[in-house]
């Protein structure tokens, strides 16, 4: 499995990328609000994720994180918090 992760310094961020993080966290916090199974639900999912969410494929809420539009789910995966 080959990961990458890159470090961000909060310092030196643009106006531009904390827009785009915000704009995540407002869609993260709508699908985490959206009952689910409805397809309320899953365009929500969709405008989190876009296309790196693979076919049969489920993100169960809550979910949290950071560059969640970077993130690729791979066919017939599941992610879920575990709480």
């Amino acid at each position: 499995m080959d990961c990458e992760f890159e470090m961000v310094d909060l310092e030196q961020t643009t106006d531009e990328e904390r827009a785009h993080w915000n704009h995540l966290s407002r869609l993260a916090f709508k699908m985490n609000h959206t009952m689910p199974c409805t397809d309320e639900y899953d365009a929500a999912v969709k405008d989190l994720f876009g296309e790196n969410l693979g076919e049969g494929s489920r993100v169960i809420a809550p979910i949290f994180g950071a560059c969640l539009d970077s993130i690729k789910i791979g066919r017939n995966s599941i992610i879920q918090s575990n709480i």
